[in-house]
């Protein structure tokens, strides 16, 4: 896809699901490669499921190495120099970007997830 410019458009708030702990341990276990106990409380929760821009389950999160674009051109609705791209979505069909909130606060999504300049009149 090409885009001229960058979309921004809104989607309902849904909130990340929240992971039992039982399954939490296992997981993090498993990446661990030793079996780990999470203190009581822990609440790990996980990635959205489906796109709210375009509504694909071809999501990925926006650490995730297949996302290459250096941080200085990734779009400020995505990058956030506090909160880095731990919260942070891609789309790998629309190429929309967005920061998915723990409760279900409206989300604010921008295609494509890298900036676009604007192009000088000439």
């Amino acid at each position: 896809m090409a885009y001229d410019s960058n979309v921004i458009g809104r989607a309902a708030g849904r909130g990340l699901p929240r992971v039992p702990q039982a399954d939490a341990e296992e997981l993090l276990s498993d990446l661990a490669g030793h079996p780990l106990r999470l203190p009581e409380g822990f609440v790990m929760s996980g990635g959205p499921k489906t796109c709210p821009a375009c509504g694909s389950t071809r999501v990925i999160w926006g650490c995730d190495p297949e996302q290459t674009r250096p941080r200085d051109e990734i779009h400020p609705v995505v990058w956030d120099e506090e909160a880095l791209m731990a919260d942070s979505f891609l789309c790998r069909d629309c190429d929309a970007g967005w920061v998915e909130p723990v409760s279900a606060e409206p989300i604010t999504w921008v295609r494509p997830y890298w900036r676009v300049s604007p192009e000088t009149p000439g």
